[in-house]
């Protein structure tokens, strides 16, 4: 398992910033912390690092992120 610890740069046009809000909250894979100003703290989970890469990428094409940045990773045992 794959953890890592994220904080995307949100849209500050408020209802495109609502619907990413949406969308992340439905995703499984992440946990989302409690916004600050447009930035959003992230926990995602993955099965591989690969699928922690490609995850990272999928956020960063999503409607209402403008960015990405990687805080931490940890790659736990069994990565």
């Amino acid at each position: 398992m794959v953890t890592s610890a994220l904080v995307l740069t949100l849209t500050p046009q408020p209802m495109e910033r609502l619907r990413a809000l949406a969308r992340l909250a439905a995703d499984p894979r992440l946990e989302l912390g409690e916004p600050v100003q447009d930035r959003l703290p992230v926990v995602a989970e993955s099965a591989t690092a690969a699928e922690g890469a490609a995850l990272c990428d999928a956020l960063g094409d999503h409607e209402g992120v403008l960015r990405v940045d990687v805080v931490a990773i940890d790659f736990g045992e069994d990565a």
